[in-house]
């Protein structure tokens, strides 16, 4: 004879026994997440109904929101509850019957994110035209952030460049771009690029983050979300103040020509000189017909020292617009005079290593067996320990 216990237990046993791992289709009813992180539900076709558990450790995977009415695949084993008797099916993975998870949790936040105001067009803030500082989040060894330091120094050279290192892919990506993106808003610079090349949709989902999504909503800088090719599209493309097709693409967004730049400095040049022009012809006809009008010499002489003196001030004026431009060509040479410096200072150390312990330069002398220390160049850095 079996009690009841010994009966549920010998039921359990058989059904784990007997049924292997199943996927089981249906529609999820009557969901109840409970405070222990457990979700209980029952799983429904038109037919019949089955109660199931989906444990804490297994629906903390899931990238997308479960909720009723939702029609789903379940993987999992069929158990037994004993205390009950009814028996249940035990969920090990979830998926939604259909679409394919990943465009259900981008479906899903983008719509949310949607509803919330975080891509309406009115928070969006303008780009800078001749930005001073451009802060770069992206991976510092990433071969998009050589591409774009590439397009810098053909197309714009006083501009300066600020990298923020963070990870763009992987599972610690998200904490990792936020930090940095925390780090360049604070940095005083005029633009911020998220940036990174293209990959597959796992690759670049770290830019679906809803916590990174709400960072670059709060930033007060300006930034321009550069990620993966053309047809890539990430949430981040949706809240940022602006999208490029990719990362030089931002870049030969965000700065001007030099060359192009100097004949619009040409134009306003022609336009400004055009209209003084203009305005000195106009005084000068009237003064010309006023002068008709009178025939005494007093008024003669009068009208003679007035065009005289409209004479000098045009040659001050030209005078003074011509010292501002070769002043404003100067500067432009300087600086890039400058730039080359640095260029050349960083070519002939750039096999230089600095050796730093607890934050700290330190010489070689002042090392002994046992020190972890960082080895810093100017592209990369390692850790290393003294023998």
């Amino acid at each position: 004879m079996l009690s009841v216990s010994e009966l549920n237990e010998q039921a359990k046993s058989l059904l784990e026994t007997t049924f292997d791992y199943v996927e089981v289709k249906g529609e999820i009813s009557r969901l109840t997440k409970h405070s222990s992180g457990h979700w209980y539900f029952t799983l429904k076709d038109e037919k019949a109904a089955v109660s199931a558990v989906m444990y804490r450790m297994n629906n903390a995977k899931l990238k997308f929101d479960v909720a009723d009415a939702m029609k789903v695949v379940i993987y999992g084993k069929v158990s037994l509850y004993t205390p009950s008797g009814s028996y249940q099916l035990v969920a090990t993975t979830l998926r939604p019957d259909g679409e394919g998870e990943l465009e259900l949790a981008f479906r899903q936040l983008k719509e949310r994110l949607e509803r919330e105001g975080l891509f309406e067009i009115s928070h969006k803030k303008p780009i800078p035209r001749l930005p001073k500082r451009i802060a770069l989040v992206t991976s510092s060894t990433s071969a998009a952030l050589q591409d774009m330091l590439k397009v810098v120094s053909t197309r714009w050279k006083l501009s300066k460049i600020l990298i923020f290192d963070a990870l763009t892919q992987g599972e610690n990506a998200p904490s990792s771009l936020i930090r940095a993106l925390k780090k360049a808003d604070l940095s005083g610079a005029d633009v911020i690029v998220l940036a990174r090349g293209g990959g597959s949709r796992e690759d670049l989902w770290c830019f679906n983050d809803e916590g990174l999504a709400r960072a670059i909503y709060d930033a007060a800088t300006p930034v321009v979300s550069a990620i993966g090719h053309e047809i890539d599209y990430v949430i981040s493309d949706f809240v940022a103040d602006r999208r490029a097709l990719t990362p030089s693409a931002a870049i030969l967004d965000i700065l001007p020509d030099s060359e192009a730049f100097l004949q619009y400095i040409d134009k306003l040049e022609d336009e400004l000189r055009g209209a003084i022009g203009l305005k000195l012809a106009n005084k000068k006809s009237r003064l010309e017909i006023l002068a008709s009008k009178f025939s005494t010499n007093a008024i003669k002489a009068r009208i003679k020292l007035k065009f005289s003196e409209i004479e000098n001030k045009q040659t001050v004026l030209n005078s003074l617009i011509s010292s501002k431009i070769l002043k404003l060509g100067s500067d432009l040479k300087s600086l890039e005079k400058a730039y080359e410096m640095r260029e050349i200072f960083f070519e002939s150390t750039k096999d230089l290593i600095e050796v730093r312990m607890d934050g700290k330069n330190v010489t070689l002398e002042a090392l002994k067996a046992g020190d972890e220390v960082w080895l810093i160049s100017q592209s990369t850095h390692k850790t290393a320990k003294i023998l």
